[in-house]
């Protein structure tokens, strides 16, 4: 029977995760050397320890299997946290360009949220500039959607939650436009496991950082052409 809390799971038992060898045969054909990531604490890589888990963000994780897949990887990651989709294309785009990258990983959308008003135009706008650098030089572009992680029994919280899938249909639409290769984590499951969010609510354990870099994995090898 399905466990949805997650509870009681490790790296080894949870069904929403990938063995690196598993992970490492999915890749084999990926194309990408030069891989770029830009964002948010997304991005950047933050959240508690999980007992059972290697204590290792999604980002590195993929970066590991992918290098073990293919060879060398060279890998640049300039997110920050707290960064908004302007500061990071303001802020962060410049570099990442400048390292040439063949794959560019977008991860943000999130703290744009946190006012009293979001701008979604101008969100969409900030995406667009980023990801229309990164077609402009022939990258290939990533991103991912924000997992649904607001507790569906908190009726307080469901304006928020309205918020995080008005950015969602953001991303999407932005991705759609760029051809970008989509990890959307709206409706994964893992985002309502009790026990997925570190102690600040709001960003994913290390746990949640496991099956996040299982779903990129599997977007990565369905993207280049792998099982």
């Amino acid at each position: 029977m399905a466990n949805p809390t997650g509870l009681g799971y490790t790296e080894d038992t949870d069904p929403d995760c990938l063995a690196d060898d598993i992970a490492v045969e999915m890749l084999r054909t990926a194309p990408w050397r030069r891989i770029a990531l830009v964002g948010d604490s997304t991005a950047r890589g933050t959240g508690d320890a999980s007992p059972g888990y290697r204590e290792v963000y999604w980002a590195p994780r993929v970066i590991s299997v992918l290098r073990a897949a293919i060879g060398e990887v060279e890998f640049l990651n300039v997110g920050r946290i707290n960064a908004t989709t302007r500061q990071v294309a303001d802020e962060q785009l410049d570099a990442a360009i400048a390292f040439e990258p063949d794959l560019l990983y977008v991860a943000c959308g999130g703290n744009d949220l946190w006012t009293d008003e979001p701008d979604y135009e101008a969100a969409e706008d900030n995406l667009e500039r980023i990801f229309a650098a990164g077609r402009k030089i022939g990258a290939r572009i990533a991103t991912m959607t924000i997992a649904d992680a607001v507790p569906m029994d908190v009726p307080a919280l469901a304006p928020f939650r309205d918020r995080l899938d008005r950015i969602n249909k953001v991303i999407r639409r932005v991705a759609d436009r760029h051809d970008a290769i989509l990890v959307d984590l709206w409706w994964h499951p893992v985002g309502q496991r009790r026990n997925v969010m570190s102690a600040d609510n709001i960003h994913f354990n290390i746990s949640g950082h496991a099956v996040v870099a299982a779903e990129v994995v599997k977007a990565l090898a369905a993207a280049a052409g792998g099982n």
